[in-house]
C-alpha cells in the first residue's frame, strides 16, 4: 500500500540539513585562521614577566569546572583562566609560590613554574580543534537530514512493511556514532590531516554498528512472529495485567491500559485497581489468532510500551476488527480469559 507524503514535510528535514551543512562549512572556514594565529604565536618570543601566585579558585558550572589563577605581576593582581589541557601547573603551585607569566600581543598566555609551561584560556594553541570537530561531528548529522526528507519523499510511500521504520533508525544509530568519533577525533594527533583521518576510521565501525542493529531489532521483531509457544490459559484468580485495545468499539477508551482478568468479564480500565471505569469485553468477541507486530500498520507507539517482543490478539467482534496488544508472557492469560468468555457466551446463547 502506497502512503501518502507532503512535499512539504519532506522539505522540512532537507532545509534543516542544508543550514546545519552550512555552519558546519562556516566552522572549517575558521580552522586556517586559527591555525595562522597558532603557528604566530609558536614562533613569536613572549615577553616574560615574574609573578607571584596569590590564590586558586575553582569555579563550578553545571558538571564542568574553571581553574582561576590569582597572580601578582609588577604590582598589580591577574586573573587568569587556565587550560584543562596539557601540564597541570594549577595542581602544583601554591599561594607564595614564584611562576613567570608569559604576555603575547597584550594578554597572558601562558605561565610557567619550575621549567613547566602551562597555557592559559587565551592561549591560542588548539583553538582550531573547537571549530573542526564541532563541524566534523555535525557533518553526519546534516547529511542524515538531507537523506531523511529524501527517503520520507522517495522511498518510504513504498518502502516495505517494517523497513521505513527500521531503516530510518539504522541509519541514524550509524550516523550518531559517526559524529561523536569524528568530535572527539578533534584531539587526535598534532594536524588537520591527523584529525581526519581518525574520524575516518570511524566510518567502518559506524556502519558496521549501523547494520548491527538494523539485524537484531529485525531478529527480534521477526521471532515475535513465532507464536507457537503461546497457549491459553485461564487465570485462576483476580489478574491486572498490560493491554491496548484498538477498533472501532464502545470498550476501546482513551487511556484504559489496563486490563482486568479473572474477576468476572475481562474488562478494560484506567484504574490500576482495577475498580472503577471498567468496559467490559463482550461476549461476542471472537480471537482469531496470534501475531507479532506489523510495523507500519499497528499503532507506532505499540512496540515502545510493550518492547520488541510484544504480541498482538487479533480478534473479530462482529464486522469489526478488534486488535489487542500486550507483551508476550501476559498474552497466555489474556487469551484464555477471551477464549472462556466466549465459551461463556455461547453456552448462554445455547
Amino acid at each position: 500500500m502506497q502512503r501518502t507524503v507532503r512535499a512539504w514535510a519532506a522539505a522540512i528535514p532537507v532545509g534543516l540539513g542544508v543550514g546545519l551543512l552550512l555552519f558546519c562549512a562556516w566552522l572549517f572556514g575558521t580552522v586556517p585562521d586559527h591555525q595562522a594565529e597558532e603557528r604566530a604565536y609558536r614562533a613569536a618570543r613572549p615577553v616574560s614577566v615574574p609573578a607571584r601566585v596569590e590564590a586558586k579558585v575553582d569555579e563550578t558550572r553545571g558538571k564542568s569546572t574553571r581553574h582561576w589563577l590569582h597572580v601578582t605581576e609588577r604590582g598589580d593582581e591577574r586573573r587568569l583562566r587556565m587550560s584543562d589541557v596539557g601540564d597541570d601547573i594549577y595542581g602544583r603551585v601554591r599561594p607564595g609560590d614564584r611562576v613567570t607569566v608569559e604576555y603575547w600581543r597584550g594578554e597572558i598566555r601562558a605561565v610557567t613554574f619550575e621549567g613547566v609551561t602551562q597555557q592559559t584560556h587565551e592561549s591560542p594553541i588548539g583553538d582550531w580543534r573547537m571549530p573542526l570537530g564541532i563541524g566534523l561531528g555535525l557533518v553526519p548529522v546534516g547529511v542524515l537530514l538531507l537523506w531523511s526528507g529524501w527517503y520520507y519523499r522517495y522511498r518510504y510511500p513504498t518502502a516495505p512493511r517494517g523497513r521505513h521504520t527500521l531503516m530510518p533508525g539504522a541509519v541514524w544509530t550509524a550516523g550518531f556514532v559517526e559524529g561523536t568519533v569524528a568530535f572527539f577525533s578533534s584531539a587526535a594527533g598534532d594536524g588537520v590531516r591527523d584529525v581526519l583521518l581518525v574520524a575516518a576510521c570511524g566510518i567502518p565501525l559506524s556502519a558496521g554498528i549501523g547494520a548491527l542493529t538494523y539485524w537484531r531489532v529485525w531478529r527480534r521483531v521477526r521471532g515475535a512472529d513465532d507464536t507457537k509457544d503461546i497457549v491459553p490459559v485461564v487465570p485462576a484468580s483476580r489478574v491486572m495485567v498490560s493491554a491496548s485495545v484498538h477498533g472501532d468499539v464502545p470498550y476501546r477508551r482513551y487511556g484504559c491500559d489496563l486490563l482486568v482478568l479473572g474477576d468476572g468479564p475481562p474488562a478494560t480500565t484506567p484504574d490500576p485497581t482495577g475498580r472503577v471505569a471498567r468496559a467490559e469485553l463482550p461476549a461476542t468477541l471472537r480471537v482469531e489468532r496470534v501475531r507479532g507486530w506489523r510495523l507500519g500498520e499497528d499503532p507506532d507507539a505499540w512496540p515502545g510500551t510493550y518492547k520488541l517482543n510484544g504480541v498482538v490478539i487479533e480478534c473479530r467482534d462482529g464486522e469489526q476488527q478488534v486488535l489487542i496488544a500486550c507483551r508476550r508472557r501476559d498474552a497466555p492469560v489474556i487469551l484464555g480469559a477471551l477464549l472462556d468468555r466466549a465459551a461463556d457466551g455461547e453456552a448462554a446463547h445455547t
